[in-house]
């Protein structure tokens, strides 16, 4: 009877040994894929404007009333080009006069000139004075110094009769008439604005995502019409402006004078995508106000174990949502039979 027993005794413990080796991994019935990072890189497109870096108010500085004014607004000028320019009648009037008296001063000294040398000559030889040469060296200085008041003179018409022009400081196009022929201009009165072209600028604003991707002295491109522009980031503002975003300047080296002060452009601000992580859209599932997924976790031997995770989601894109947290790149995220799993258990890959 005892060895009975103990053969039953034996029995159930290898029976009990039995049933704790059985193998309670589920069997898979899962998608799952690895979470890489994208590779792609896209830009961000942002509507600017074009901002000349110079313009300019220009005035006469004598007064007078205008006698040539041939540019409008929106006319391209050279630089040095004479824009405008005042009835300087009496100033050439008293050019032609003081122009006759330096002639005449000329004329006067050619004679004192003839004059001294002979006088000289006579003098060497004791023919005449020293009182006579005198006289004679006198009269060539003062025809000599009538010369230089004349010409002092006329450089003073010269630079009066300037003060009766208006020429372009730059190459720049006319964005403001203020005067026409005929009206009378002060001193200091604005009769025309120029806005310069061969420096221009690209005002845009743009959102806090993509400003802290943007560097000084970085090559941002910006295009108009298809036609594309190399250009240089040259402010970044530190702070929004107005809950509207942050103000960022791009400068162009406008060498073909096409981009205008006024003029709606396209900036093309590049992003990598490898910064954002994207899974399939039914990787995720909600429950109440937040969103999870289900990873799996410390794989060995092609068996893992189910992770709930939660996440915070982006934007959607071509059946992909992206993750601002909670998934990494090469993290195994179950794709397809969500509802075939609890969390911690383990399942087969």
């Amino acid at each position: 009877m005892k060895s009975i027993k103990i053969i039953f005794y034996i029995l159930l413990i290898s029976l009990l040994s039995a049933c704790n080796s059985i193998d309670t991994t589920k069997e898979s019935n899962i998608s799952y894929i690895t979470v890489t990072k994208s590779k792609n890189t896209n830009t961000k497109t942002f509507h600017g404007m074009i901002k000349s870096q110079k313009s300019s108010k220009l005035s006469f500085q004598t007064e007078g009333r205008i006698e040539f004014l041939p540019y409008t607004k929106g006319d391209f000028v050279k630089k040095g080009q004479v824009l405008a320019r005042l009835d300087g009648i009496l100033y050439k009037i008293r050019k032609n006069e003081e122009l006759s008296h330096l002639k005449e001063a000329q004329i006067q000294y050619s004679k004192a000139d003839s004059y001294y040398k002979r006088m000289s000559t006579l003098h060497k030889e004791g023919a005449i004075s020293d009182n006579d040469w005198e006289e004679a060296y006198f009269a060539l200085k003062t025809n000599e110094e009538q010369i230089k008041i004349q010409q002092e003179k006329i450089n003073y018409l010269n630079k009066e009769i300037s003060y009766n022009i208006i020429t372009a400081p730059y190459d720049g196009y006319i964005s403001e008439k203020l005067a026409e022929v005929g009206s009378y201009a002060s001193v200091g009165q604005p009769v025309l604005t120029i806005i310069g072209t061969n420096k221009t600028q690209v005002e845009i604003m743009v959102d806090s995502d993509t400003i802290n991707d943007l560097m000084l002295d970085e090559t941002i491109w910006v295009e108009r019409n298809d036609i594309k522009y190399r250009g240089k980031i040259a402010h970044i503002s530190k702070t929004s402006i107005n809950s509207g975003g942050y103000l960022v300047k791009i400068n162009l080296d406008n060498l073909v004078d096409e981009l205008v002060d006024g003029m709606s452009v396209d900036v093309n601000i590049p992003f990598d995508n490898t910064k954002l992580t994207y899974i399939p859209l039914n990787s995720v599932f909600e429950e109440g106000e937040n969103k999870y997924v289900y990873k799996i976790i410390n794989i060995k031997d092609n068996i893992g174990e189910v992770k709930k995770e939660k996440v915070k989601t982006g934007e959607i894109k071509d059946e992909e949502i992206e993750v601002l947290y909670g998934v990494c790149p090469n993290d195994v995220v179950i794709s397809k039979g969500l509802d075939k799993v609890v969390n911690h258990e383990k399942v087969k890959l």
